[in-house]
């Protein structure tokens, strides 16, 4: 498994491309082999593209976000992230954080780091105090799991020159207040910045100072930015600007602006500053001085795609800068058996593993708008192979409704036609209760009934059903035909509660009253195996109103009862019990009630004494935090059969197909 460090941006700390070449350069050089990613490259309307093949332009993020679909962002720039993966192999992966004053880059940042899993690495401009101040407030965004990934900082630019506004200036920068092609590259050892011993409290890994030639533009560069017209060395480079010809010396770039030919007033020459190298172009542009300036003062210290020397040259100059303790712990493999599963990352799972199953998923209550309009995606996606049951026509009218297309990839089932095919076979399974086939007809009138009795005869390999039929008339004939699967006791119900920063399992929460001692030992064992099939590393708290002996009453000893027999029937797994809520997921809370419990303030999967508590939580959770709850699932069947809510989403209807999907490829697999 790849290691993934995010260079994560304090503030406004630009050109994180020269860290990141750099420590890739590094890395290589070592001999480990290294790439870098990028989420979003800040394009601008240019002749010159700057995004790479793996990045989304920060148009298309801006485009997301005003729209609401930060979630469909992240598993975009995930969805890029394993593209890039599987081209190039890498051992590590270094993500370059965003940097945009277009939408909150902190947010974003968090919710990339959680989907990929990565240590983080701060990148901040400022020094000692000021630097810690900003490492502080940039962490401040990753809760928990960021905080328990942060492994140091890199000072980045800390002496680069101001503008009148006292801004820090990457870009056209006056080379007399930078000093730029004289300035040196110190080895950044134990520097003032940080370290043990100094103030600012972080491992100061690199301390990168300004060079302007890392972010200095070619000539042809800066003719596209104003749309001018360019004679001479396309290639020579500039960091900085005059207007006036005569006061200009061979590193400036000299410009007269609103001329309508080339004349002498408005040649340009430029000095890239290398060895002394001298180059000459001209540019001529009709704009004025003013928006020339403007022009030239907003230009963001970006990477051009093309520009490949300019590359080469920022990761010469930042490779030695790295200190060999980074270098070495990236070197170490990750053997983590799993990753932090954040939302985002879980979502995108679900879809990639239900593409890989290829199943086909009935849905029986077919004309229903919201299941109409979930199966017109999920065929899209290519997630499962919908099966809708009633009348195409009557369901193509409800698509037509709701704006959407049922296309290739949608199957069709009229009821009528089939429904005589499963009387035998209905009555056969149900002969023990004395049914007839005048009965066995009227059950399967109910196309829940009917769809259930496909999947028992593997006609179809999933199901799901409820939004508007109850819980009990989706689970019913699922008992009766499907039956519980080998070595199950009972079937009980779990959600997948997408929280913040990573993904929970609650059970059971839809099915099982008040289960006794021995019902909800199973429980916990189903559901930590479904939390482990999904990814999720299962840590199973079993939750009361006591934290070991602090209190006492029936329900504490029933949960005490079912944790040691749980523990006894699977010692492989981790489970806990009885806890607090608090004490399960608060690291503080844990050291206080359960010091050494291996549970206690890291818990992912969340084991309820009763239906009640269940089903109360997790709606108080998903209503209150604004928490995205897949489900219910349910486990035990021998074959996948899946309820919803009655208040489903359409994209809870997707999810809850992909899961059924998912299950049913690895039933497969038993």
């Amino acid at each position: 498994m790849p290691r993934s460090l995010m260079l994560v941006p304090a503030g406004k700390a630009n050109g994180l491309f020269v860290a990141s070449l750099g420590l890739v350069k590094a890395l290589n050089d070592k001999g480990v082999k290294a790439a870098i990613f990028r989420p979003l490259d800040a394009c601008k309307n240019t002749a010159k593209d700057c995004c790479s093949n793996y990045s989304i332009s920060n148009c298309d993020a801006v485009k997301y976000l005003s729209q609401n679909q930060k979630s469909e962002l992240v598993e975009a720039i995930l969805a890029n992230y394993n593209r890039l993966l599987k081209d190039t192999q890498a051992d590590v992966i270094v993500v370059e954080g965003v940097v945009t004053d277009k939408f909150d880059q902190n947010s974003l940042n968090a919710a990339v780091c959680h989907a990929l899993d990565a240590d983080i690495c701060i990148v901040s401009m400022g020094k000692c105090k000021k630097a810690m101040a900003l490492v502080h407030i940039a962490l401040s965004y990753f809760g928990k799991a960021g905080q328990e990934r942060f492994i140091g900082g890199i000072l980045l630019n800390h002496d680069a020159p101001r503008d009148a506004k006292g801004q820090k200036k990457l870009v056209l920068a006056g080379k007399q207040e930078a000093q730029c092609c004289t300035c040196s590259a110190p080895k950044a050892d134990a520097c003032s910045a940080g370290g043990e011993g100094g103030s600012c409290g972080c491992t100061p890994y690199a301390m990168i100072p300004y060079n302007c030639q890392n972010y200095a533009f070619r000539a042809s560069d800066l003719a596209s930015f104003i749309d001018g017209t360019l004679v001479g060395d396309a290639n020579v480079r500039g960091c900085n600007i005059v207007f006036d010809a005569e006061s200009a010396c061979e590193n400036d770039v000299l410009l007269t602006a609103k001329v309508p030919c080339c004349t002498k007033a408005g040649i340009v020459v430029l000095c890239d500053g290398a060895e002394g190298t001298v180059g000459k172009a001209t540019i001529c542009t009709k704009a004025s001085v003013w928006a020339v300036a403007e022009t030239f003062s907003s230009l963001p210290p970006m990477l051009l795609k093309d520009d490949t020397e300019r590359a080469q040259r920022a990761a010469d100059f930042a490779a030695p800068l790295f200190d060999n303790s980074l270098l070495d712990y990236l070197a170490t493999p990750y053997n983590k058996e799993f990753p932090l599963l954040s939302p985002a990352a879980f979502r995108y799972k679900l879809t990639e593993l239900a593409r890989a199953a290829n199943k086909r998923i009935a849905l029986p209550e077919g004309d229903e708008p919201r299941t109409v309009c979930a199966a017109a995606r999920v065929a899209a996606s290519k997630i499962a192979v919908p099966v809708l049951y009633g009348k195409k026509d009557a369901i193509l009218a409800v698509a037509k409704e709701q704006g959407v297309s049922l296309d290739e990839g949608v199957e069709f089932i009229d009821p009528d036609e089939i429904r005589e095919n499963y009387v035998a076979r209905l009555v056969e399974l149900r002969k023990s209760k004395g049914l007839t086939e005048d009965q066995a007809r009227d059950l399967l009138k109910d196309n829940v009934f009917l769809a259930t009795m496909m999947l028992e005869r593997n006609e179809v390999h999933g199901l799901v059903s409820g939004a508007v039929h109850t819980t009990a008339n989706t689970i019913r004939p699922a008992l009766q035909v499907i039956k519980t699967a080998p070595g199950a006791s009972l079937v009980s119900a779990i959600f997948f509660m997408l929280m913040e920063e990573q993904v929970y399992v609650f059970g059971d929460c839809a099915l099982n009253l008040n289960p006794n001692a021995d019902e909800l030992a199973q429980i916990a064992i189903q559901s930590a195996d479904t939390a482990k099939a999904f990814g999720i590393d299962p840590r199973v708290a079993m939750i009361t109103y006591s934290t070991g002996t602090s209190g006492k009453g029936p329900d504490v000893d029933l949960v005490t009862e079912a944790t040691k027999k749980a523990q006894e029937l699977r010692p492989d797994l981790v489970i806990d019990g009885p806890l607090q809520y608090d004490a399960s997921v608060m690291a503080d809370v844990a050291a206080q009630k359960a010091p050494g419990s291996k549970v206690a303030g890291k818990a992912t999967v969340f084991i309820f004494p009763s239906l009640s508590t269940g089903n109360t939580v997790y709606k108080a959770v998903q209503r209150s935090a604004n928490v995205v709850a897949i489900g219910p699932m349910l486990q035990g069947l021998r074959k996948p059969v899946n309820d919803l809510s009655r208040g489903a989403l359409v994209d809870d209807i997707v999810y809850t197909v992909a899961i059924t999907a998912i299950q049913a490829g690895q039933q497969d697999q038993q």
